[in-house]
């Protein structure tokens, strides 16, 4: 009589086998995600880096716009919030005030504010920004719901230089200089490596893009940013570009949020 030997998975065998590909999933899934996406990663190349890339390029362009429709002897800076206001009060150039009076002036949209890589949970994007809130008669020059306040609510994701002292008369004009820095992705407080920062990736590392005075963007993963430099008592000195090294006044490169501007200079955030 012929004998046939029958073989079969066990349950078991099936069960760790499932088990198996699922961890293989997720690994690979994981592996596009950052290949293709980057999200909250410090990659060059990915789809969300070049986003932001674009982003801020975008808001370069704005910029340079801005600088050409407010031309003038004492309008030759970029859009500023208290030129804007026609009153010169500088407690108005904010990290919030700026960016509302972009979007208002259709120099920027709210969803190019946010970054493909953000990793802070209190910054989203505006959806509800009210383009008829310019009202000039009644001293009301963009939308002031719009949030720039890094430690509650936020609706930008980018840092700018601050529109005070000597770097903002020197820098925040259409220049051409590609030693100036604009805007770029934010950075730990004052320049200082903290892989717990809110800025870092998930990889606890830092990257990020940086737009330069005349126009082109970088990514970079150093806070002293390649070509940037300041004098510091006759000495030319590489720049940490997170971090205030030449005084309220100064003229080195800073990259962060102004929460509120005083007569003395600006009131900082950075995560």
């Amino acid at each position: 009589m012929e004998h046939f030997t029958y073989r079969a998975f066990s349950l078991i065998g099936m069960m760790v086998s499932l088990v198996i590909m699922l961890v293989l999933s997720v690994l690979l899934l994981n592996g596009l995600n950052d290949a293709t996406t980057g999200q909250k990663s410090a990659k060059v190349g990915t789809v969300a880096s070049l986003r932001d890339k674009e982003y801020l390029r975008g808001l370069f362009q704005g910029m340079a716009y801005s600088h050409n429709d407010l031309s003038g002897s004492k309008n030759s800076y970029y859009l500023t919030p208290s030129i804007v206001a026609g009153d010169d009060d500088i407690s108005r150039n904010t990290t919030a005030n700026l960016y509302s009076a972009m979007i208002i002036q259709r120099y920027t949209v709210p969803q190019n504010l946010i970054s493909g890589n953000e990793y802070n949970p209190d910054i989203w994007m505006d959806e509800d920004y009210n383009m008829n809130a310019y009202d000039p008669y009644n001293g009301v020059f963009w939308d002031t719901n719009f949030k720039a306040d890094l430690a509650k609510e936020s609706n930008v994701s980018f840092a700018h230089m601050p529109l005070y002292g000597k770097r903002y008369q020197q820098h925040w004009k259409f220049t051409v200089d590609s030693r100036s820095v604009l805007f770029g992705n934010r950075g730990p407080a004052a320049g200082v490596d903290n892989p717990d920062s809110l800025t870092y990736g998930r990889n606890k590392q830092w990257g990020g893009h940086i737009v330069f005075g005349d126009g082109h963007v970088d990514f970079v993963t150093t806070f002293f940013a390649p070509g940037v430099s300041f004098s510091l008592d006759g000495v030319d000195t590489a720049d940490n570009i997170f971090a205030m090294e030449d005084g309220e006044e100064g003229i080195d490169a800073i990259l962060s949020f102004t929460k509120l501007m005083h007569e003395y200079g600006p009131e900082l955030q950075y995560d």
